[in-house]
């Protein structure tokens, strides 16, 4: 029984809008999948950009320095799913300009794969003098580039650390929650500022040469100085060299005096403030290696050392932004769910019509003996030939759309409502092949309810309303 080629007038336009239909549907799908997840990504980027999948920072908030540890890094390094760990170096502090003060989180560019990402003017500071801010921040601080401005780096309450930087650079990601609270500068700069870092100083005063120590240790403490190989007599040991020895640990600092051309001469030693670090930023090849990579690294953190380090990750750090993107699957699911739905409505009615305007065929080959299965199977391969079509249209507009949005930006979003400026797309093809198979199954399966309408014709009454 041939079914396509022998529509009716009144058939023949509801299998069209059928078909329509499906297409309209299976391309919202494609869209809004392509939306949600380009979103989703998008905003996990920017936010792990400016922080990191997983942190490992002091324990104690009253010692936030943690010695560098190159053999530790190398161990985080070897996690699978480890893509790369560098320092931490961040703080809280102050912008001040002529005209105003504004709070910020000054941040170390360590690592520099975002923030290079997002530089729309200047470069990246390569002192300890310069910073970049955010083109938002310039907006509202009145500022240029080469600009000179203060900032205050907060420890604690009782230490607050001024610094005159210049603006080497703007930058702007999209993303205004964070844009407004960053900005970058040398790690150099937050080191030296820092409270820990001991330095050894000589000074040679009334033929003696002392000994002084600035700073302190990785347990905040002013480290013990002392010569080696003795206390340095200037009169008599002119044919010794002389250190001194700014405390016996790892973070120690050494200066040096020895007697050249008829005169004692000093090195000061360059303090062990480079040493230091607030941390260690690991970032992963992919986010769902996350509880994974955050115990092996809790499993690899040392329990012997003066200042214990901690695991914390970005969505504990920024919980209400993963808890809204999560939230957007819902919507996902809520979508494919009532496209679904409104093909099987759009099928249904189409195959019903189709059974009425061919009941006298059906009655006819009934009449010759043709199973009712095999008249169920006949109208649910036609169905799924519609429904095929109408995926194979939906495709081609669905993606078509998607690639015309990722490659022009044509639609655009308010960054203060959605975080960024532009619609973003990603596609996975794997994802969006097994949702169109669900569909696709979902379809056909619910034709054969319709198909069963074909089984209650009577071959006597389908002939006689033929006559």
């Amino acid at each position: 029984m041939r079914l396509r080629s022998d529509l009716g007038s009144a058939a023949r336009p509801v299998v069209r809008i059928a078909t329509a239909g499906v297409a309209l549907g299976i391309a919202l799908i494609i869209i809004s999948t392509a939306i949600v997840q380009g979103f989703q990504s998008e905003i996990k980027n920017l936010v792990i950009g400016f922080n990191s999948h997983i942190q490992i920072i002091p324990n104690s908030s009253d010692n936030p320095f943690a010695l560098i540890d190159d053999s530790l890094m190398a161990e985080f390094n070897e996690i699978e799913g480890v893509n790369r760990v560098s320092t931490l170096h961040i703080n809280p502090g102050l912008l001040e300009t002529k005209s105003s003060v504004k709070g910020v989180i000054i941040k170390g560019v360590s690592d520099t794969t975002m923030v290079a990402n997002s530089i729309t003017i200047g470069r990246l500071p390569e002192t300890d003098k310069e910073i970049v801010v955010s083109e938002v921040l310039s907006n509202r601080l009145e500022l240029e580039l080469k600009d000179r401005l203060s900032i205050y780096i907060v420890e604690n309450r009782e230490s607050v650390k001024p610094r005159t930087v210049k603006v080497c650079g703007f930058y702007d990601t999209g993303l205004l929650e964070y844009d407004e609270k960053f900005v970058f500068v040398a790690p150099e700069l937050l080191q030296k500022a820092g409270s820990v870092g001991a330095q050894a100083v000589i000074q040679i005063e009334n033929g003696k040469a002392y000994g002084k120590v600035f700073g302190k240790n990785e347990i905040m403490e002013t480290p013990l100085g002392f010569w080696i190989p003795h206390a340095p007599n200037l009169a008599q040991d002119t044919s010794k060299n002389f250190m001194w020895l700014a405390g016996g640990t790892e973070s120690s600092d050494t200066a040096h005096l020895a007697y050249i051309n008829g005169q004692w001469e000093t090195k000061q030693g360059k303090g062990s403030d480079h040493l230091f670090c607030n941390g260690y930023a690991l970032y992963l090849s992919d986010f769902e290696a996350l509880d994974y990579a955050e115990e092996s690294a809790l499993y690899l953190l040392p329990f012997d050392t003066s200042n214990r380090l901690r695991t914390t990750n970005v969505m504990r750090q920024s919980p209400e932004i993963f808890n809204w993107l999560g939230m957007l699957d819902i919507n996902v699911v809520l979508i494919i769910g009532l496209m679904i739905l409104i093909s099987i409505i759009n099928m249904v009615s189409a195959i019903l019509i189709t059974i009425l305007e061919k009941r006298a065929d059906v009655g006819l080959l009934k009449a010759l003996g043709l199973r009712d299965s095999t008249v169920i199977m006949t109208f649910v391969n036609y169905s799924a030939q519609i429904i095929l079509t109408g995926f194979i249209a939906g495709n081609i507009i669905g993606f078509g759309i998607c690639w015309a949005q990722k490659t022009t930006g044509i639609i655009t979003l308010d960054p203060a409502a959605y975080y960024i400026s532009v619609v973003p797309i990603k596609i996975n093809l794997l994802h969006i092949l097994s949702i169109e198979l669900l569909a696709f199954g979902c379809c056909v399966i619910a034709m054969f309810l319709p198909a069963l309408y074909s089984t209650r014709i009577q071959p006597s009454t389908a002939l006689r309303l033929n006559e």
